[in-house]
């Protein structure tokens, strides 16, 4: 497991777009990874999935929102006994809902 002492985990900067801006977001890189991992089984670019997480987290910290996502959506998944083979999975939405819902 990587560490970085005394100063928190290692934090890895990346440039995204999210609605079409440029953004950088600094996360550690197993949560680089899982987000990469869940845009592939969604068919989904790591812009498109930050733009709708962004969209929908109000005045909550985009990052934060993020590391949210992933757990919700990997507790979906677990709770529902797996992933969707083909196509995006209702997965996706039940775990964006469930981490960042729409505010009306």
């Amino acid at each position: 497991m990587a560490g970085g002492g005394k100063e928190g985990p290692i934090l890895v900067c990346r440039n995204v777009k999210v609605s079409g801006r440029r953004t950088s977001l600094r996360m550690e890189p197993y949560i680089w990874d899982s987000l990469k991992e869940i845009c592939e089984r969604e068919r989904l670019t790591i812009n498109e999935i930050c733009t709708e997480i962004d969209s929908r987290r109000g005045d909550a910290n985009l990052t934060a929102s993020i590391r949210v996502f992933i757990v919700s959506y990997y507790r979906t998944a677990v709770g529902n006994r797996g992933f969707a083979e083909d196509g995006p999975s209702p997965i996706l939405r039940r775990a964006l809902d469930d981490a960042v819902p729409l505010e009306d």
